[in-house]
Formats: C-alpha cells, structure tokens, sequence
C-alpha cells in the first residue's frame, strides 16, 4: 500500500507538468515558426516544466511497469504533437494571410559586389552552372542597410531595384504563396479535433495503469 501511494503521488506533479508544457509550449512554437526569438520566461517555463515532467515520470515507470508507461508515452507523443502541431500550421495560416493581404513596404535599392559564390552539383559528382550572390543597399529613416542574398544572374554595379522590408528594416526575400493556406488550415483542423481524442486516450490509459486510485 505504501509503495502505491508512492508511485501515485507523482502522478499529480506529472499530469500539471504536462498540462503546462502543452499550454507554454504552443505559443513558443508559434514564434519559433515565424523565425520570432524564443526565451524569457516562456522558455524557462517550457523547461521547468519539461524537467518536472521527466523527472515525475521516472517513479511512475518503476511503478507502473514497461508496458502501461510506454503506453502513457506515446498518448503523451500524440498530444504534444497535434497541439503543436496545430499552433504550427495556425501561425503559418495568420501569417501567410496578413503578410498577402498587407503589401510590405519597399523602398528603393542599389545591388553592388556582385560575385560567384560557388557552383552546383550535379549527378555523377561534378560541378555545374554557377551561384551568385550580390550586395543589397538601402536606407530606412537615414539608417543604413545592406545585406548578400544569392541571385540568378549578377547585376551590374549600381544596378537599381526595389526590396521589401519587414519591421526593423530588413530584408524580405520573398512572399508566402496563398496556395499553402489551405494546406496549412486543414492540418491545423486535423491537430485541434485529434488532441482532445489523444486527452481522452492518455486519461483512459492512467485510469487504466490506477494512477488516480
């Protein structure tokens, strides 16, 4: 009896490890995916509970046995999946439809320094046709800016052109194609009705292995 009470009990500190997890783990994945810098107290948050989470854990596959833990493993895999998974392809969508719907802003551009910057491979091991990279230069505000970004054919010195930018003043590359949002909404809908059925699943199976008593 004693030895019960002491596998269950780590159960609790489990389950709200987890359940923190989840929830600190969506938003940070969220920014992660739209290139956002992770960390203050959301990082550390996702790590203590990680840490809580492994470290309740352990007790509770000594108790439990191989079988039921490995069980609770993979509901567990599942549903830290299909919530971020879905916190992933939502961004994506949001993102996608205000970067398409809200044109950039441009401002005028001068390509210098244009230079060969290697070759391609191709079948067989050899080398084929050339890369190329060349300098970017605009300002913003009477700040300067320049930036190497690869190129299909190089420039001439001085060569003037347009480039967008996004907050900050840097450089936008490219724009992401509409055609993805419905990919993007589709696995996004799949992730939110999987995770309360893999919810479900995880409870049934620590009902099953007499976490709760």
């Amino acid at each position: 009896m004693a030895e019960e009470e002491s596998g269950r009990r780590w159960a609790v500190p489990a389950a709200a490890a987890l359940a923190v997890l989840t929830a600190a783990g969506a938003p940070a994945v969220w920014a992660w995916s739209l290139d956002e810098p992770v960390g203050g107290w959301l990082l550390w948050l996702c790590a203590a509970a990680l840490a809580v989470a492994v470290t309740a854990s352990l007790p509770l596959r000594r108790w439990t046995g191989g079988g039921p833990y490995t069980g609770l493993c993979v509901w567990v895999v599942l549903l830290l999946t299909a919530v971020w998974g879905a916190a992933f392809a939502t961004a994506q969508t949001v993102h996608t439809v205000q970067v398409r719907v809200h044109e950039p802003r441009s401002v005028p551009a001068v390509v210098t320094h244009c230079r060969a910057t290697g070759q391609l491979p191709v079948e067989g091991g050899g080398l084929g046709a050339r890369t190329y990279g060349c300098t970017y230069r605009w300002s913003v505000d009477g700040q300067e800016f320049n930036e190497e970004r690869p190129v299909g054919d190089p420039y001439p010195d001085g060569h003037e052109t347009r480039v967008w930018l996004e907050d900050g003043g840097r450089m936008v590359t490219g724009r992401p194609s509409l055609l993805g949002v419905p990919f993007w909404i589709v696995l996004a809908l799949l992730g939110l009705a999987a995770a309360p059925y893999f919810a479900s699943r995880l409870a049934g199976q620590a009902r099953d292995a007499d976490l709760w008593g």
